[in-house]
Parts: structure tokens; C-alpha cells; sequence
């Protein structure tokens, strides 16, 4: 996983989201919250940050949700944040993905700039 995280996502299919986690304090639980996003298919890049206890995260939403990570992470022993905004954020966080999964599975459209022959 990369040192800095690069926030500007390349396709449409990639979200970038950040996660609080009251329970990462120490080096070590870093390392286990790393064990676990290596273990998850689709995470594209990742940045703890220990002082803020923060997980930024960028993935792919065709092969990853947002509540497949929180569930990850949960299974880990590192639960998100729980209080009512981070709800509310986790079920539109939930949301989006699903419409982007959707969006990107879809046939492309017809190209109606073309002259017809």
C-alpha cells in the first residue's frame, strides 16, 4: 500500500472513501487492519492515519461495496465508527457503489452523433 493516497480516482467504477476507526491506535493494529485490506479483493490503494484514526481507502466498486469493507474491517476487530452521521454516510456510501456496479456493467449507448448511412 502506497504512503500517500491518490484521492483522484482514474475511472468512474473507483470510489475513494475514508473510514474513522476509534479502535486503531497503535503500530500493530495498523498492521492488522493492512493484513485484512490485503486479504479483500478489489482495494485499489489504502492510507492509515494513527493520529486521526482514519482509514482512507480507494477501490473498485465492480469487484467491492462499502459494506462488504465495513464488514471486512469489522471481522478484522476494527469496527467503523457507528454514531448516527457515519450510518447515514455508510447507507449512501452504499448506495453510490451500488449505482456505479450497475452503471458499469451496462452496455454502452447508442452514439446518436454519427450520421446515419
Amino acid at each position: 500500500m502506497n504512503a500517500k493516497l491518490k484521492y483522484a480516482v482514474q475511472h468512474p467504477w473507483e470510489m475513494a472513501r475514508h473510514l474513522h476507526l476509534p479502535t486503531l491506535v497503535s503500530a500493530t493494529d495498523a498492521q492488522q487492519v493492512r493484513k485484512a485490506l490485503d486479504e479483500i479483493q478489489g482495494i485499489e490503494d489504502s492510507v492509515i492515519d494513527l493520529t486521526r484514526r482514519r482509514l482512507l481507502v480507494r477501490y473498485d466498486v465492480r469487484q467491492l461495496d462499502y459494506m462488504t469493507l465495513l464488514g471486512a474491517l469489522e471481522n478484522a476487530g476494527y469496527p467503523a465508527s457507528s454514531n448516527l452521521l457515519d450510518r447515514i454516510c455508510a447507507k449512501l456510501y452504499q448506495y453510490v457503489d451500488t449505482n456505479a456496479r450497475e452503471n458499469a456493467k451496462a452496455p454502452p449507448p447508442a452514439c446518436c452523433n454519427k450520421p446515419p448511412r
